[in-house]
Protein backbone atom coordinates (compact mmCIF):
# COMPACT_ATOMS: atom_id res chain seq x y z
CA UNK A 1 0.00 0.00 0.00
CA UNK A 2 1.49 3.38 -0.72
CA UNK A 3 1.71 6.21 1.90
CA UNK A 4 1.40 9.67 0.84
CA UNK A 5 4.92 10.39 0.64
CA UNK A 6 5.09 7.69 -2.56
CA UNK A 7 6.59 5.04 -0.34
CA UNK A 8 5.50 1.81 0.57
CA UNK A 9 5.00 0.00 3.67
CA UNK A 10 8.24 -1.85 5.11
CA UNK A 11 6.33 -5.02 4.93
CA UNK A 12 5.36 -4.27 0.86
CA UNK A 13 9.07 -3.00 0.25
CA UNK A 14 10.51 -6.59 1.71
CA UNK A 15 8.06 -8.48 -0.47
CA UNK A 16 9.13 -6.65 -3.33
CA UNK A 17 12.51 -7.05 -3.06
CA UNK A 18 12.50 -10.98 -2.50
CA UNK A 19 10.30 -11.04 -5.62
CA UNK A 20 13.27 -9.67 -6.85
CA UNK A 21 15.86 -11.80 -5.58
CA UNK A 22 14.34 -15.21 -6.30
CA UNK A 23 13.98 -13.49 -10.33
CA UNK A 24 16.49 -16.71 -11.86
CA UNK A 25 18.56 -14.12 -13.74
CA UNK A 26 19.51 -13.23 -10.02
CA UNK A 27 18.78 -15.85 -7.67
CA UNK A 28 22.27 -17.83 -6.64
CA UNK A 29 20.35 -21.33 -5.76
CA UNK A 30 19.49 -21.79 -9.26
CA UNK A 31 23.01 -20.76 -10.53
CA UNK A 32 24.71 -23.33 -12.85
CA UNK A 33 27.59 -23.44 -10.46
CA UNK A 34 25.34 -24.80 -7.03
CA UNK A 35 23.18 -27.16 -9.75
CA UNK A 36 26.37 -29.00 -10.28
CA UNK A 37 28.12 -28.54 -7.31
CA UNK A 38 24.47 -30.59 -6.23
CA UNK A 39 24.28 -32.89 -8.63
CA UNK A 40 28.16 -33.66 -8.16
CA UNK A 41 29.15 -32.14 -12.18
CA UNK A 42 31.52 -30.10 -10.82
CA UNK A 43 35.31 -30.65 -10.58
CA UNK A 44 37.12 -30.24 -7.56
CA UNK A 45 39.41 -27.60 -9.27
CA UNK A 46 36.30 -25.81 -10.27
CA UNK A 47 34.55 -25.60 -6.68
CA UNK A 48 38.35 -25.26 -5.14
CA UNK A 49 38.71 -22.06 -7.46
CA UNK A 50 35.49 -20.67 -6.97
CA UNK A 51 35.78 -21.50 -3.51
CA UNK A 52 39.36 -19.65 -4.10
CA UNK A 53 38.25 -16.20 -5.28
CA UNK A 54 35.23 -16.55 -2.61
CA UNK A 55 38.29 -15.86 -0.29
CA UNK A 56 40.09 -13.07 -2.33
CA UNK A 57 36.57 -10.69 -2.14
CA UNK A 58 35.15 -11.81 1.03
CA UNK A 59 37.86 -11.35 3.59
CA UNK A 60 38.95 -7.54 2.39
CA UNK A 61 35.23 -7.15 2.31
CA UNK A 62 34.58 -8.34 5.38
CA UNK A 63 37.06 -6.11 6.68
CA UNK A 64 35.15 -3.34 5.64
CA UNK A 65 31.82 -4.58 8.14
CA UNK A 66 34.04 -2.14 10.42
CA UNK A 67 32.99 1.20 8.39
CA UNK A 68 29.38 -0.12 8.79
CA UNK A 69 29.96 -0.69 12.44
CA UNK A 70 31.18 3.03 12.41
CA UNK A 71 28.86 4.69 10.73
CA UNK A 72 25.42 2.97 12.08
CA UNK A 73 23.58 5.25 14.37
CA UNK A 74 21.68 2.44 16.45
CA UNK A 75 23.48 0.64 19.35
CA UNK A 76 21.56 -2.99 18.70
CA UNK A 77 22.65 -2.79 15.27
CA UNK A 78 25.72 -2.32 15.81
CA UNK A 79 25.95 -4.73 18.45
CA UNK A 80 25.10 -7.25 15.21
CA UNK A 81 27.75 -5.80 13.28
CA UNK A 82 30.21 -5.95 15.69
CA UNK A 83 29.35 -10.17 16.31
CA UNK A 84 29.36 -10.70 12.14
CA UNK A 85 32.67 -9.13 12.42
CA UNK A 86 33.81 -11.37 15.23
CA UNK A 87 32.13 -14.22 13.67
CA UNK A 88 33.97 -13.86 10.26
CA UNK A 89 37.65 -12.99 11.61
CA UNK A 90 37.68 -15.70 14.76
CA UNK A 91 34.30 -18.22 14.24
CA UNK A 92 33.01 -16.39 17.64
CA UNK A 93 29.36 -17.38 17.66
CA UNK A 94 29.86 -21.09 15.71
CA UNK A 95 32.75 -21.61 18.12
CA UNK A 96 34.72 -22.62 15.43
CA UNK A 97 37.87 -20.75 13.67
CA UNK A 98 38.31 -17.44 11.76
CA UNK A 99 36.29 -18.15 8.33
CA UNK A 100 39.17 -17.73 6.34
CA UNK A 101 41.34 -20.43 8.20
CA UNK A 102 38.14 -22.69 7.78
CA UNK A 103 38.42 -21.73 3.91
CA UNK A 104 42.23 -22.21 3.93
CA UNK A 105 41.47 -26.37 5.56
CA UNK A 106 38.60 -26.74 2.49
CA UNK A 107 40.80 -25.96 -0.28
CA UNK A 108 43.83 -28.05 1.17
CA UNK A 109 41.22 -30.96 0.93
CA UNK A 110 40.11 -30.17 -2.81
CA UNK A 111 43.92 -30.29 -3.68
CA UNK A 112 45.08 -26.49 -3.79
CA UNK A 113 47.85 -26.03 -1.75
CA UNK A 114 49.71 -22.39 -1.23
CA UNK A 115 51.54 -22.72 -4.71
CA UNK A 116 48.24 -23.40 -6.46
CA UNK A 117 46.81 -20.48 -4.91
CA UNK A 118 49.35 -18.17 -5.68
CA UNK A 119 48.92 -18.82 -8.99
CA UNK A 120 45.41 -18.05 -9.39
CA UNK A 121 45.02 -13.87 -9.32
CA UNK A 122 41.49 -12.28 -8.81
CA UNK A 123 39.37 -13.00 -11.75
CA UNK A 124 37.14 -10.47 -12.83
CA UNK A 125 33.98 -11.81 -11.58
CA UNK A 126 35.17 -11.33 -8.19
CA UNK A 127 37.04 -7.78 -9.17
CA UNK A 128 33.49 -6.80 -9.40
CA UNK A 129 31.77 -7.96 -6.49
CA UNK A 130 35.09 -6.62 -4.22
CA UNK A 131 34.06 -2.88 -5.69
CA UNK A 132 30.74 -2.86 -5.57
CA UNK A 133 30.84 -3.70 -1.93
CA UNK A 134 33.48 -1.51 -1.37
CA UNK A 135 31.61 1.55 -2.89
CA UNK A 136 27.94 0.36 -1.22
CA UNK A 137 29.84 0.79 1.67
CA UNK A 138 31.96 3.31 1.95
CA UNK A 139 29.90 5.52 -0.12
CA UNK A 140 26.39 5.12 -0.18
CA UNK A 141 23.74 5.80 2.97
CA UNK A 142 24.30 3.67 5.39
CA UNK A 143 20.90 1.89 5.34
CA UNK A 144 21.84 0.65 1.65
CA UNK A 145 25.49 -0.73 2.65
CA UNK A 146 23.93 -2.88 5.33
CA UNK A 147 20.72 -3.76 3.12
CA UNK A 148 23.01 -4.79 0.70
CA UNK A 149 25.10 -6.80 3.04
CA UNK A 150 22.76 -8.25 4.94
CA UNK A 151 19.36 -8.25 2.83
CA UNK A 152 20.95 -9.28 -0.57
CA UNK A 153 24.11 -11.57 0.35
CA UNK A 154 24.09 -12.69 3.94
CA UNK A 155 20.45 -13.56 4.00
CA UNK A 156 21.09 -15.65 1.00
CA UNK A 157 24.14 -17.45 2.03
CA UNK A 158 22.18 -20.33 4.17
CA UNK A 159 20.26 -21.14 1.29
CA UNK A 160 22.99 -21.14 -1.32
CA UNK A 161 25.14 -23.05 1.13
CA UNK A 162 22.77 -25.45 2.14
CA UNK A 163 22.23 -26.37 -1.39
CA UNK A 164 26.20 -27.03 -2.01
CA UNK A 165 27.10 -28.71 1.48
CA UNK A 166 24.71 -31.46 0.59
CA UNK A 167 26.17 -31.69 -2.65
CA UNK A 168 29.43 -31.73 -1.33
CA UNK A 169 28.98 -34.47 1.05
CA UNK A 170 26.79 -37.14 -1.35
CA UNK A 171 29.34 -36.64 -4.31
CA UNK A 172 32.79 -35.51 -2.83
CA UNK A 173 35.29 -37.15 -0.36
CA UNK A 174 35.97 -34.17 2.21
CA UNK A 175 35.99 -34.36 5.54
CA UNK A 176 33.68 -32.81 8.36
CA UNK A 177 36.92 -30.17 8.71
CA UNK A 178 36.45 -29.62 5.25
CA UNK A 179 33.31 -29.39 5.15
CA UNK A 180 33.43 -26.68 7.88
CA UNK A 181 33.58 -23.71 5.54
CA UNK A 182 30.35 -24.63 3.66
CA UNK A 183 28.54 -25.61 7.20
CA UNK A 184 29.29 -22.55 8.52
CA UNK A 185 27.61 -20.25 6.11
CA UNK A 186 24.79 -22.79 5.88
CA UNK A 187 24.27 -22.71 9.49
CA UNK A 188 21.82 -20.40 11.85
CA UNK A 189 24.64 -17.89 12.40
CA UNK A 190 23.96 -16.77 8.72
CA UNK A 191 20.27 -16.39 9.03
CA UNK A 192 21.44 -13.88 12.04
CA UNK A 193 23.66 -11.80 10.06
CA UNK A 194 20.73 -11.57 7.49
CA UNK A 195 18.04 -9.94 9.59
CA UNK A 196 20.11 -6.96 10.34
CA UNK A 197 19.15 -5.16 6.71
CA UNK A 198 15.36 -5.66 7.45
CA UNK A 199 16.02 -3.69 10.95
CA UNK A 200 17.84 -0.75 9.47
CA UNK A 201 15.14 -0.55 6.46
CA UNK A 202 12.01 -0.28 8.72
CA UNK A 203 13.48 2.95 10.51
CA UNK A 204 15.65 4.44 7.83
CA UNK A 205 13.97 3.36 4.45
CA UNK A 206 10.63 5.25 5.20
CA UNK A 207 10.66 7.77 2.11
CA UNK A 208 10.57 7.30 -1.58
CA UNK A 209 13.94 8.52 -2.37
CA UNK A 210 15.34 6.38 0.54
CA UNK A 211 13.61 3.25 -0.63
CA UNK A 212 14.64 3.84 -4.32
CA UNK A 213 18.24 3.99 -3.13
CA UNK A 214 17.41 0.19 -0.74
CA UNK A 215 16.00 -1.00 -4.02
CA UNK A 216 19.11 -0.47 -6.07
CA UNK A 217 21.77 -1.61 -3.91
CA UNK A 218 19.86 -4.79 -2.89
CA UNK A 219 19.04 -5.74 -6.41
CA UNK A 220 22.61 -4.70 -8.17
CA UNK A 221 24.40 -6.56 -5.09
CA UNK A 222 22.50 -9.95 -6.00
CA UNK A 223 23.40 -9.06 -9.78
CA UNK A 224 27.26 -8.71 -8.90
CA UNK A 225 26.72 -11.55 -6.82
CA UNK A 226 25.13 -14.14 -9.11
CA UNK A 227 27.67 -13.08 -11.57
CA UNK A 228 30.89 -13.93 -9.85
CA UNK A 229 29.65 -17.07 -8.68
CA UNK A 230 30.45 -17.58 -12.75
CA UNK A 231 34.13 -17.86 -12.28
CA UNK A 232 33.61 -21.56 -11.83
CA UNK A 233 33.93 -21.74 -15.40
CA UNK A 234 37.85 -20.41 -15.57
CA UNK A 235 38.87 -24.05 -14.17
Amino acid sequence: MAQNNGAVSVEDLLSELEGGLTDPVRDRTRHPFVEAVAKGEATKDQIAGWLHQFSLWADPSNKLFGVLWANCPDEDIRQGILENMLEEEYGESSKTAGHMKLIDTTLNELGWDQERRAKDRLQPESSLQKHWLEVVIRNRPFVDALAAVSFAAERINPLVFGILEKGLRQHYDLTDDGLMSISVHASDVEEEHGTLGPMAMSRYATTKPEQDGVRFAVLHTADVYYNQYNVWRHY
